[in-house]
C-alpha cells in the first residue's frame, strides 16, 4: 500500500512541477531569511545572546549528554523558512520543495563540508503518518543531498509508534513522545560508520537523540551528525 502513496505522490509532484512551468506561482512573500550563526551550542546549535558568546554548550547538553556529536542548522526556523516548510508539509505546495532543498545543501556546505559523512539516514515517518501526508520530507531531503553530495542513503530506520507532533507539547513532554518510536532496520552496514541524520526542523533535539541512540547502541556506528534545514 505504501508503494502505491509513493507513487502517487511522485505524480503529484511532477504535475504541480510541470504547471508550474506553464503557471508561474507567485513570488514568495517578502519575509526574513535569517542564516543560524554563532554563538550557539557546540552540540545542539542551540542559539546563544551574543552576550554568551563564549559558552561551548548549552544547560540541556551538559545536563543531558547526547548520542550525536553534534547538530547543525543553516537557519532559524522563523520568517520565510517556516512558511515554506508548513506551506509544503501541510498545504501540497510541492513546487517550493527545490527552495528547502537549497537550504539544506548550504547548511551542509557550510557546517559539514569537511567532516568524512559515510551515510545519509532520513528521520522516518510513521506509516499512518505517510498515508496521510503521502510522502516524507525529510526523505526526500536527504536523497537530493546524497544526489549532490555523493553520499550512500541508509534509509535505516522506521518510526514503530504513532507519536504526537512534538511543537505540540511542552518540553518537558517531547523526550517521553519519541520513547521507543523506532528501530533499526534490516539489511543495513552501519557498524564504524560516520552517519548523518537529516531532518526538516530541529526543536529540542528529542528526534534526533532516539534516533542518533540507535544508530550507535544497535547499528555500530561510529559518530552521528545531524542536518536539518532550520533550528527552533
Amino acid at each position: 500500500m505504501d508503494i502505491l502513496y509513493t507513487a502517487l505522490w511522485e505524480v503529484a509532484k511532477g504535475t504541480q512541477n510541470f504547471l508550474s512551468l506553464i503557471y508561474p506561482p507567485p513570488e514568495l512573500p517578502d519575509l526574513p531569511l535569517l542564516p543560524l550563526h554563532p554563538p550557539f551550542c557546540f552540540c545542539c546549535s542551540r542559539p546563544f545572546p551574543q552576550g554568551l558568546a563564549y559558552c561551548r554548550y548549552c544547560n540541556q547538553c551538559m545536563a543531558h549528554p547526547r548520542s550525536f556529536l553534534f547538530a547543525r542548522s543553516g537557519y532559524i526556523f522563523c520568517g520565510l523558512v517556516r512558511e515554506v516548510i508548513h506551506w509544503v508539509k501541510y498545504n501540497q505546495k510541492y513546487h517550493l520543495i527545490p527552495f528547502l532543498e537549497e537550504w539544506l545543501e548550504k547548511g551542509y556546505r557550510k557546517y559539514l563540508g569537511g567532516w568524512n559523512c559515510q551515510g545519509v539516514v532520513p528521520v522516518p515517518l510513521h506509516p499512518s503518518k505517510f498515508r496521510q501526508r503521502g510522502f516524507n520530507l525529510a526523505e526526500e531531503l536527504a536523497l537530493w543531498l546524497c544526489r549532490r553530495q555523493n553520499l550512500p542513503y541508509f534509509p535505516a530506520l522506521e518510526r514503530i509508534k504513532p507519536t504526537k507532533q512534538q511543537a505540540a507539547l511542552p518540553f518537558s513532554e517531547r523526550t517521553a513522545n519519541v520513547r521507543g518510536a523506532f528501530r533499526l532496520k534490516r539489511g543495513f552496514d552501519l557498524k564504524d560508520k560516520n552517519l548523518l541524520i537529516i531532518d526538516d526542523v530541529m526543536t529540542t533535539t528529542a528526534t534526533a537523540q532516539a534516533c542518533a541512540e540507535i544508530l550507535k547502541d544497535n547499528g555500530g556506528a561510529k559518530t552521528v551528525a545531524v542536518l536539518t534545514i532550520a533550528r527552533s
